[in-house]
């Protein structure tokens, strides 16, 4: 190598040298950056906490040494009070030191008002045939007898009641609770009442009930 060429070499190397120093003073300098924000963000932490256990420590203490007098009057009557009573009162007077209570306000939850629809699918409608009495028998003749249910609550609107006797539906639906019934066979019967919602499903339903019809018979005299 000639003489010539050596100091470009050496330049050469210092100049590596202040890149190196300076990419490991910029690494250096990242790395610190990192740990004052982690320090940062520790210390605020700290602060809000011990913030928030001050405000409750306060409001202990502001609880813990509010004073309630007790007074006994001449008749025995306990009452209770933050202020101390008038000294021409004819009472014992005693201080409580109450222990301490959460002050944090309740949330209140609100409640959906109560609508006609709600009201009506939570109102019990069970029906029930009241007369005549299930296995009853009904006097001999012309097999006419009335069928009276009873109900738990009103009709509401569009609803109707439906006899059905031996599982035939008599005549249509209606909004009264009592029927007629004419000139059934003699024998036993089935009968059952049941409730119709507006769109005419069956909404509810009575116990099915047994009536035994008692009715002449006409016998016609054998040819001689």
């Amino acid at each position: 190598m000639s003489q010539q060429e050596k100091p470009a070499t050496h330049c050469g190397l210092f100049f590596r040298f202040e890149f190196y120093e300076e990419t490991r003073l910029g690494v250096i300098c990242t790395e610190t950056v990192q740990k004052l924000e982690r320090t940062m963000r520790n210390a605020r932490k700290i602060v809000k906490f011990w913030t928030l256990m001050s405000l409750a420590l306060s409001v202990t203490a502001l609880t813990a040494n509010a004073q309630i007098y007790k007074s006994v009057d001449e008749n025995g009557v306990v009452t209770f009070s933050d202020t101390p009573p008038s000294p021409s009162a004819n009472t014992q007077t005693t201080i409580v030191k109450p222990n301490a209570t959460n002050s944090i306000p309740a949330i209140e939850v609100p409640v959906a008002p109560a609508t006609s629809e709600t009201i009506t699918a939570l109102t019990p409608r069970t029906i029930a045939i009241s007369s005549p009495k299930d296995n009853a028998t009904i006097p001999m003749g012309a097999g006419i007898f009335d069928v009276t249910a009873e109900l738990t609550s009103p009709l509401a609107e569009g609803e109707q009641l439906a006899l059905y006797l031996d599982g035939t539906l008599v005549d249509t639906p209606q909004t009264s609770n009592v029927w007629t019934l004419s000139y059934v066979l003699r024998g036993s019967h089935t009968l059952q009442v049941r409730r119709l919602s507006s769109s005419g499903e069956t909404a509810s339903e009575s116990e099915v009930i047994t009536v035994f019809v008692l009715r002449p018979s006409v016998l016609k005299a054998a040819p001689r």
